[in-house]
């Protein structure tokens, strides 16, 4: 009992209940005459009883492991949920450039694009194979440690992780319009629609 509550601290209540301190006169006193520590006294001596005859075994060591991870990969769900997204915006592309002044103008065999957010800038190369396309590129100006990169549309999605440089490479692809994002642990890049075929 304190000048802030007219019961017993519950230290003072545990220690009774475990018989680690003889019960003073006026805590007895207070006992008598308070239904309310009373039976918070009995219900810490019920506990501790329970504790001390307590058989049960413990969890196997595969279930204990389970349950943790369940919650670790909340915490994983909730923490990607975190990421930022940012619209990258195509800054060049060879499709649409003049060719240099005095050369001859050819056939191009590939396509060069060049995507810039603010975290990174994305080098998208892509080139005719018979009647599909090859899809590979790089992630300039940011670190890649376990990042990947998604290519999809309507029909068709696939995903690949960035090697050790932050290339990536997808293998040939229909004619279509697709969608390619970058996800980087903390950020998540994603690229305007990219039109591929006649």
């Amino acid at each position: 009992m304190n000048i802030f509550s007219p019961h017993i601290p519950l230290p003072e209540l545990t220690d009774i209940a475990d018989n680690k301190s003889a019960i003073s006169a006026a805590a007895r006193e207070h006992l008598a005459a308070c239904s309310h520590c009373s039976k918070q006294l009995e219900n810490l001596r019920q506990t501790i009883n329970l504790m001390r005859t307590d058989e049960t075994e413990d969890a196997p060591a595969e279930l204990l492991q389970y349950a943790r991870n369940i919650f670790r990969s909340r915490a994983v769900r909730e923490a990607r949920s975190l990421l930022t997204t940012i619209i990258a915006s195509l800054v060049f592309d060879s499709l649409t450039s003049e060719p240099a002044f005095g050369l001859r103008s050819q056939a191009a065999a590939g396509r060069q694009l060049i995507y810039s957010a603010e975290a990174a800038d994305i080098d998208v190369r892509v080139s005719p194979e018979n009647d599909e396309w090859q899809i590979a590129g790089q992630v300039l100006g940011s670190s890649c440690t376990s990042g990947d990169v998604s290519l999809e549309n309507d029909t068709f999605s696939t995903s690949v992780a960035l090697n050790d440089l932050c290339e990536f490479s997808f293998g040939t692809v229909p004619n279509g319009v697709y969608n390619i994002s970058v996800r980087l642990p903390d950020l998540s890049i994603e690229i305007p629609p990219l039109e591929l075929g006649p």
